[in-house]
């Protein structure tokens, strides 16, 4: 019974990321998705991130650019409820969306932070505690996506 319900749950696990192995993009988007995910996190309960983050200081150049950004962002939430409501513009409001989660919780405009959380030997500096766990969780779900992309790339020739 339990092999069962294991089964129904990775076979419904891999219909919502990637379609059952048909559609690489959306497995993609779900990579992206844990990854950002798992930054944030570590962000929030390691103190770690000062090495890694840029400060950039408040100015008003940075005070414009963030204006801009977020009125771009709003008028693009705007145009595409208005005009498009297609999947593929759905998918770009929400990586974009993820983005500026990440820009506005961890301020790290740089990228470092999240490009040092790609790097998988960052776990040796981690505590052992429900951080560490959680992490690993999210690169073991991460792990399996990739596979899953692989899969969806050879089923669409995109890999041959």
């Amino acid at each position: 019974m339990n092999k069962e319900k294991l089964k129904k749950v990775k076979d419904n696990f891999d219909k919502i990321t990637s379609q059952n192995s048909t559609n690489w993009k959306l497995v993609l988007f779900w990579i992206f998705l844990f990854e950002v995910v798992a930054a944030i996190v570590e962000f929030i309960f390691v103190d770690k991130y000062v090495e890694y983050s840029v400060d950039i200081p408040h100015t008003l150049t940075t005070e414009i650019l963030v204006g801009l950004a977020v009125t771009a962002f709003v008028w693009y939430c705007i145009f595409n409820i208005v005009f498009f409501d297609s999947a593929k513009n759905r998918f770009r409001l929400l990586i974009i969306t993820l983005v500026g989660l990440y820009f506005v919780v961890t301020n790290d405009f740089s990228l470092q932070f999240l490009l040092n959380n790609l790097n998988p030997l960052h776990f040796f500096e981690l505590d052992f505690g429900g951080v560490l766990i959680l992490e690993l969780l999210l690169k073991f779900v991460i792990l399996y996506l990739i596979y899953q992309l692989i899969i969806s790339a050879k089923n669409n020739r995109v890999i041959k």
